[in-house]
């Protein structure tokens, strides 16, 4: 069973309670760092990965 509703006018206010979630340069600044160090976390993983699986390789080729 559906209901219809009709809203002809609707006023809202909205508050921000937690300082945090404000998107001050402060913060923007801690995002982008954050970022930054994921980036170059992954980036060093996929490296080492790259270089291991190069590594196996070459040990399969001097066994042939």
């Amino acid at each position: 069973m559906s209901t219809d509703v009709r809203i002809n006018q609707l006023t809202t206010d909205v508050n921000v309670t937690d300082a945090s979630a404000m998107l001050t340069p402060h913060v923007l600044e801690h995002i982008v760092q954050v970022v930054l160090k994921r980036l170059e976390e992954q980036q060093r993983s996929q490296h080492a990965m790259a270089k291991e699986q190069s590594l196996g390789s070459s040990r399969q080729m001097s066994r042939e």
